[in-house]
């Protein structure tokens, strides 16, 4: 999964969730492994802590 989100100024960031998380947002996206890869590598791309995405990815 993937959502944007916004925090302060500046662009939105992505936050990587694994598929069965209770954070993510209503109608965020679900992504393929490949995508959120590629998502992940970005320096302002967050990994959920909560549902252990890095772990999942």
């Amino acid at each position: 999964m993937l959502a944007k989100v916004r925090e302060g100024r500046g662009p939105a960031r992505g936050m990587l969730h694994a598929p069965d998380c209770d954070e993510v947002p209503r109608g965020a996206p679900l992504r393929d492994v490949e995508h959120a890869l590629n998502v992940a590598e970005n320096p302002r791309a967050r990994l959920c802590t909560l549902c252990g995405c890095a772990a999942v990815l």
